[in-house]
């Protein structure tokens, strides 16, 4: 029950995070105002209107917290709404090759006649999106998140993924959850309050650096003659000059056409540089990330109050039933600063052909050691000089040489000193502390 719990909070990108104390009884009642009339646009899926209202409340009050973190939620809503309307309009697939895209998880409906989608209408969707969410990280990056406060009521929320512009019971965010969490119901999911705080500001702004990171470094490369050679693993009606992809119709995952496209697929992994800025831009966005989760865990630990707690400190509870100890925060503070040493290119990542006995590097043996001091890739390097992306190159070796350092190395026992405090669950932990 916990694991459900906490992927489908995560799902909803978590959508937001939540609690914090109240300063005074007029901001209290100001809180409740907003929080009153913006549950009253999500419970219909007003998005457009929501979004207006607050608009025009901070045209008279530009600096007002909850009316700016109100609106930063709502313009985050439309980007996943956004998204969502667009993997329906393309019939977007459902199966193993979707499953690891991050851009491509939302539960849409199935659409019986998806449109025809080019790669350039795919990169600009893309666009959109990225701007979508850059615009919802630019409103809550004017939120003052000392004190604000936006109590919700999450699971009755409504997202028109489908773009019909009909709200229907299945798209209220308690049943879209409820994908993942199959045992969840509707009493308990439309009775899920969450508290909006300061510390969960900073939360979704780091999420947003992230999805803002990935949109860059898909555009910085040209993937079209994956696109346009096997892009019907992922949609239906693509836009291609080539016979192939268009009799793959919905095949199942291993019928053999699937698995010739899939084999080609990895062949294609072999990405032009079209967009270096984009690649450096990517690289601000995640040292942005790293440093919106420090400041999210200074408000957490700043925290008094016990109210509906997205992310507890270790006095408070969460709402999603899960303690979060005084070593799980501490570890997690110096897997931040390990990784920024990455990103800062200060450490570097090991060799795998200088060190390992096995493939790529996977599954080192005991007898593998890793000095502390070596030759390894300088990841920063890898954002500020980008050069063409060839997985079996990369892969095999020598696509990376050329990022080859002598310097301090991020070692497999670093890592797993790193991460032992988070008792086998450091994916689950990292997707939720962000």
């Amino acid at each position: 029950m916990r694991g459900n719990s906490l992927l489908c909070s995560f799902f909803c990108l978590a959508l937001f995070g939540l609690p914090s104390p109240l300063p005074s009884l007029h901001a209290q009642t100001v809180a409740e105002e907003h929080a009153r009339k913006l549950d009253e646009f999500l419970v219909q899926g007003k998005l457009v209107a929501a979004a207006s209202h607050f608009r025009s409340v901070l045209e008279q009050q530009p600096d007002e917290p909850t009316a700016l973190l109100a609106l930063g939620l709502t313009e985050f809503l439309q980007a996943l709404e956004y998204l969502g309307n667009s993997n329906y309009r393309f019939g977007t697939l459902s199966n193993s090759a979707t499953e690891e895209l991050p851009l491509l998880r939302l539960p849409v409906p199935e659409n019986p006649h998806p449109d025809q989608v080019s790669y350039d209408e795919l990169c600009s969707v893309i666009k959109q999106f990225q701007g979508k969410v850059r615009a919802a990280e630019s409103t809550l990056a004017r939120v003052k998140t000392e004190n604000v406060y936006l109590p919700l009521y999450l699971g009755r929320a409504r997202l028109d993924l489908n773009g019909d512009g009909a709200m229907g019971d299945e798209e209220t965010l308690w049943r879209i959850c409820r994908v993942i969490a199959p045992q969840l119901e509707q009493a308990q999911g439309e009775a899920f309050v969450v508290g909006v705080d300061g510390a969960d500001v900073h939360w979704l702004r780091g999420y947003c650096h992230f999805l803002q990171a990935v949109c860059d470094m898909v555009l910085a490369y040209d993937e079209r003659q994956l696109f346009e050679r096997c892009g019907q693993l992922v949609f239906p009606n693509i836009e291609t000059p080539f016979l192939a992809p268009k009799d793959r119709g919905r095949m199942a995952d291993f019928d053999l056409r699937s698995i010739a496209d899939a084999i080609a697929a990895i062949h294609l992994i072999r990405f032009p540089v079209v967009a270096p800025e984009r690649m450096r831009a990517a690289h601000g966005h995640l040292l942005a990330m790293v440093q919106q989760s420090r400041l999210c865990w200074e408000r957490v630990l700043a925290e008094t109050d016990d109210r509906n707690e997205w992310i507890p400190n270790p006095q408070q509870t969460s709402v999603l039933g899960v303690a979060v100890p005084r070593e799980i925060i501490t570890g997690w503070s110096k897997v931040l600063d390990e990784v920024e040493q990455l990103l800062q290119g200060k450490k570097l990542i090991p060799y795998w052909r200088q060190y390992s006995n096995q493939l790529f590097g996977f599954g080192l043996e005991p007898a593998d050691q890793i000095p502390e001091q070596g030759k390894g890739l300088n990841l920063r390097r890898i954002f500020f000089e980008p050069q063409e992306l060839d997985l079996i190159l990369w892969l095999q070796g020598t696509g990376v040489e050329v990022y080859l350092e002598e310097g301090p190395l991020s070692t497999p026992e670093a890592w797993n000193r790193l991460t032992q405090v988070f008792e086998g669950q450091f994916f689950g932990f990292a997707v939720w502390f962000n």
